[in-house]
């Protein structure tokens, strides 16, 4: 690690043109790196905590001046509690370029990927979890997760972790103690009150993991299958869904081989959703190891009221026809894997096409797409009806059916809501309003559980002093985890190394 008291510079926007760019320096040297810029020369040491101030920068000698607005913080109150100055001026790559070569000529250095926020957690401006909350900000893809984000970055979760932890700490001063006076018979602390500690720092722990476990969604979306037979529609849905064409859609069935998968951010939610490819029946032995059954041509039921004989008998050859189709081995790959993708996702979306009777094939992919949600699309709402409620009712009666058309957008909006509002009522995952902790926060949270375990397990079977005070250690150790209290400098090293440079 490179010491503190280098003074480092970065771009901290993003790369490429724009109206505005930032360059942050910090570090001791901040303000006279700066000064020697200035085109008319001046002191920034002397000016209060926080000003800005309009300037021009001279990168060569001769050369026209930079305009900037210079925005000046000096140490301690400051986010690294170091001098930062921030120099605003014009998004040109090849002016940020010379202003960086300008400041190192004159003795700063580049900063490392998230140096900023490490010196800031170094300095005991913010703690190790409000640090991971700055990049969480930042790789925030949606509403819900920047609220998230920032209701750590304000201090939530490690205000709750030093709480604890220092409970912790005072119960294991006080046992450790009792060690010590052991053989005078002087007992500082009973057994029944640690056991209580115990049990209480463990029901806090246990909660907050329960918390962590039920907030844990996908870094890339809430996961939602589009599923059904050929033709059924689902590559035209997907596109309506995302208001542009970006899967393939043609009158051919079978267009869709591999699966195409694109975000989606419904109230703030991230979703990815997938078109994947028709489960076409009659695919042989290969496709009944898939578990999709023969399709059989219906019989007089009342799926064809309505439709007509010619209908059903039409459809049946279609079916038959699009079955034909897996004689190609690309085709039954393509079911493999699609039905492989639709068994990991959270949601599926079993779409039928509406304006064709029912086959057997249809009513028994209903049953046979495993996913936690189901949602039933009859499609094709724009053409006449073949498929009524009363149909539905006979395979799928506890289905949330909707219509949907990809050519009139009906039912478009009202899946939308359906999608958004599984997730808002906590029936999917959980919502992300209430995500604070990250997967190495639960990490820590179960090894404290784990610890005040042992600790409780030792205190009942009279283990010993040294037994509980070691389990004590090891469960705030892990808590200290969390906010930084106890971190190696490789897991910094880990964390900060995820971060931009600027940041």
């Amino acid at each position: 690690m490179h010491s503190l008291d280098d003074t480092i510079v970065a771009v901290s926007t993003p790369a490429g043109p724009s109206p505005r760019a930032i360059v942050r320096l910090s570090g001791p040297e901040a303000f006279p790196l700066l000064e020697r810029l200035l085109a008319e020369p001046a002191s920034l040491a002397a000016l209060p905590w926080y000003c800005a101030r309009e300037a021009r920068l001279r990168l060569h000698g001769g050369g026209p001046g930079v305009p900037a607005t210079l925005y000046l913080m000096r140490a301690p109150r400051s986010y690294t509690r170091q001098h930062v100055a921030e120099v605003h001026t014009l998004g040109s790559p090849p002016l940020l370029r010379m202003l960086l070569d300008a400041f190192v000529e004159r003795g700063a250095r580049i900063a490392e990927p998230g140096e900023f926020t490490r010196r800031a957690f170094l300095a005991g401006r913010i703690d190790l979890a409000q640090a991971e909350a700055v990049l969480a900000v930042i790789q925030a893809g949606s509403v819900a997760e920047h609220r998230a984000a920032a209701r750590a970055l304000q201090g939530l979760a490690s205000r709750r972790i030093h709480e604890l932890h220092g409970r912790l700490v005072g119960l294991r001063a006080l046992v450790e103690a009792s060690i010590d006076f052991a053989e005078h018979d002087i007992e500082l602390v009973s057994s029944a009150d640690v056991l209580a500690g115990v049990d209480d720092a463990l029901a806090i722990v246990a909660g907050e993991l329960k918390n962590a476990d039920a907030g844990v969604l996908p870094p890339e979306g809430i996961r939602v299958a589009l599923c059904g037979l050929p033709n059924a529609g689902k590559s035209s849905l997907f596109n309506a869904l995302l208001g542009r064409p970006r899967a393939i859609v043609t009158p051919i069935p079978g267009t869709t081989r591999d699966a195409v998968a694109e975000p989606l951010t419904l109230d703030g939610i991230r979703f990815r959703l997938y078109d994947t490819a028709g489960l076409a029946p009659n695919c042989g032995m290969r496709n009944a190891e898939c578990g999709i059954p023969p399709a059989i041509p219906p019989s007089p039921s009342p799926s064809a009221i309505g439709a007509g004989s010619d209908a059903s008998s039409d459809h049946a050859s279609r079916v038959t026809r699009h079955a034909c189709t897996l004689a190609d081995p690309i085709a039954t790959e393509a079911i493999t894997r699609s039905r492989g993708l639709i068994a990991g996702t959270h949601i599926a979306l079993v779409v039928l096409d509406a304006s064709q009777p029912l086959t057997r094939a249809e009513r028994d992919l209903w049953h046979e797409v495993h996913a936690p949600h189901k949602l039933l699309l009859l499609n094709k709402s724009d053409l006449p009806s073949a498929i009524s409620d009363a149909h539905v009712a006979e395979f799928a009666p506890d289905a949330a059916v909707i219509r949907t058309s990809a050519v009139t957008g009906e039912g478009l909006d009202a899946l939308k809501r359906a999608l958004a509002g599984l997730v808002q009522g906590g029936r999917v995952e959980a919502t992300p309003s209430d995500l604070i902790w990250n997967a190495r926060h639960r990490e820590a949270l179960r090894k404290a559980r784990e610890a005040l375990g042992r600790a409780r397990q030792a205190v009942g079977e009279g283990m010993g002093e040294e037994f509980v005070a070691a389990d004590l250690r090891d469960a705030h150790d892990a808590l200290g985890a969390i906010t930084g209290q106890v971190a190696p400098d490789d897991l910094l090293d880990l964390i900060f190394a995820q971060f931009c440079i600027g940041k």
